[in-house]
Parts: C-alpha cells; sequence; structure tokens
C-alpha cells in the first residue's frame, strides 16, 4: 500500500499498526507531490489510499494524476470522500476505483448513527466487498440504514449551505489566526487545485495557533455556541483539538510529520448564523490574546 502521510488517527492506525499484522507493507508519503506517488511504487504495490481534503491539514491530491498513475500500474486507488461527499467531489470521475464515505458524517448529518458506505463498480462489490460482508457481518442495521437515507434527501442543501457559512467564517478567520488551512481561500497553497476538483469545499476546515497545545485548549473553553467535539458533518458547529482527539492514537513524530501540531484546531461548520458563529470565535479569540 502507498498511502498519504496526513489522514484520520484511525486510518493511519490501519496502515501503520493493523495491516503490517497480515504481512501488508504501507509506504507513507508527502500525497501533495506526486512525484513521491511515482516514486513509492514497488512491484507488489497493489494499493493507493488517499484523503482528499486530508483530515485535519486539509492537503489536496491530484486525483487526476494519481489515478492515472495507478492505472498505468495496475494499481487499485481508494479514495476516502467523506470531508466532500460525492455531492461536492466525484473522485470516480477522475478516475478512483473505490470511493469510502463515513456516513456518520455528512450522510446522516445529524450525529444519530455510526455508519460507512463504500461505492466501487458491480465487479468489486460483487467479487471482493459483498462476499466479505456475508463471511465477517459489519451490516448496517435496517434503522440505521434508514437514518442515513433520510440524511441523504437533504445532504445536497446542507453541504452547500454549511460550505458557504464555512467562507463566511474562514474568510474572518483568516484575519485573526496566524495558519489558516482553508482550500477554498485563496491564501491555501493548492486552492487552485482544490477549484477543479470540487464544487466547493466544504465546511470543514482547520487552524493554528502559536500557543500550542495551551492556548487551543483555552480557545476551546471560551466558546458560547459552537460544541466541542470531534465529530464532523454536523448540522451543529464543532471545534477539535486533532492532536489529543482524532490523532491521539498517532505518535508524537507521526504527527508532526503529517503536519498536525499541538497548536492546531479543527472546526465544522454548521447551519447556524455565520454572524453568530463569527461572533463566538471572535470573543473566544479576544479570550486568549488574538
Amino acid at each position: 500500500v502507498v498511502a498519504a502521510r496526513a489522514a484520520f488517527g484511525s486510518c493511519r492506525w490501519l496502515t501503520d499498526t493493523l495491516l503490517p499484522k497480515f504481512g501488508i507493507e504501507t509506504t507513507t508519503i508527502d500525497s501533495r507531490d506526486n512525484a513521491q506517488w511515482e516514486a513509492a511504487i514497488r512491484p507488489n504495490t497493489k494499493v493507493f489510499f488517499f484523503e482528499t481534503p486530508a483530515n485535519p491539514t486539509m492537503d489536496i491530491v491530484d486525483m487526476a494524476f494519481v489515478c492515472g498513475l495507478a492505472k498505468a500500474h495496475g494499481i487499485t486507488t481508494v479514495v476516502d470522500n467523506a470531508f466532500s461527499t460525492s455531492a461536492l467531489q466525484r473522485p470516480m470521475d477522475f478516475g478512483a476505483d473505490v470511493v469510502a464515505y463515513s456516513a456518520t458524517k455528512m450522510m446522516d448529518g445529524q450525529g444519530r448513527v455510526l455508519a460507512g458506505a463504500v461505492a466501487a463498480s458491480n465487479a468489486f462489490m460483487d467479487e471482493k466487498l459483498l462476499p466479505f460482508q456475508r463471511n465477517t457481518g459489519p451490516n448496517l442495521s435496517p434503522f440505521n440504514a434508514w437514518v442515513v437515507l433520510k440524511g441523504l434527501e437533504t445532504l445536497d442543501l446542507r453541504i452547500r449551505r454549511q460550505s458557504e457559512n464555512a467562507m463566511a467564517v474562514g474568510k474572518f478567520m483568516e484575519k485573526r489566526v496566524p495558519i489558516m488551512l482553508h482550500p477554498g481561500l485563496a491564501s491555501h497553497p493548492q486552492h487552485d487545485l482544490a477549484m477543479r476538483q470540487m464544487a466547493a469545499c466544504g465546511p470543514i476546515f482547520s487552524f493554528v495557533l502559536d500557543g500550542g497545545r495551551s492556548q487551543a485548549m483555552a480557545l476551546l473553553n471560551a466558546l458560547k455556541l459552537i460544541d466541542i467535539s470531534n465529530n464532523i458533518g454536523d448540522s451543529r458547529s464543532l471545534l477539535t483539538h486533532p492532536a489529543s482527539t482524532t490523532h491521539h492514537s498517532v505518535g508524537p513524530e507521526a504527527r508532526a510529520a503529517m503536519g498536525v501540531s499541538e497548536g492546531m484546531l479543527r472546526i465544522n461548520i454548521g447551519l447556524e448564523d455565520p454572524q453568530d458563529l463569527i461572533e463566538d470565535l471572535d470573543q473566544a479569540l479576544q479570550a486568549v490574546g488574538l
């Protein structure tokens, strides 16, 4: 496996800890650098895996290049599209073979269920996924499936409104924090690539404070409207500290290598009035001296 270095903490646990127990090796790379994808290919490489945007660094992968490279070498490309869903980004249009979703997030949209979804060709489903499901049992309950289906009815409306809110809040935050990571903003180093691949840049972005963990925690504790939670995709705005939540299982050195610092915070912008969110963040920033 060749995998993006910047990824959700549980994905890194799978590639770094679980897969080696089954004799599966993973090479992690800086997914923003196309040359590293090509350099990492070995004769036994079977899978490319990445998130775009990446959680929580918001790195963008050039899907057309990476998927094209994979096909040229007979490699299967697996894309985690949880941050965008197919409402904003369609990896298969760029050549991806398998697309994974956390339906817990945007698809549900209200934090009600734990669920996942996989999109792939009929052949992949029939030959690989369905036999695995049938014999190991990772199947969603009928009720939870119904909840996700109800969430999908409003997905397009929700995610586009949340994306608009995130742009408004992001423009405010860009003026107040040392490092801003929102691919929808022109200041993001991969903004042009994001705009080529995405209909909108979604409700999630990250930012970094110079004061490290203590300043980040102080800001979290100063919030009045925005909730503290490591979930994303909810219709409520949520803020989390990745180094101590989503990426706590990743060692300090690995976190530093992927760009997850102690001062990083990741926010999911919800459906609230964006001005209310700006005012809450403004008073919290003032409380920590920003």
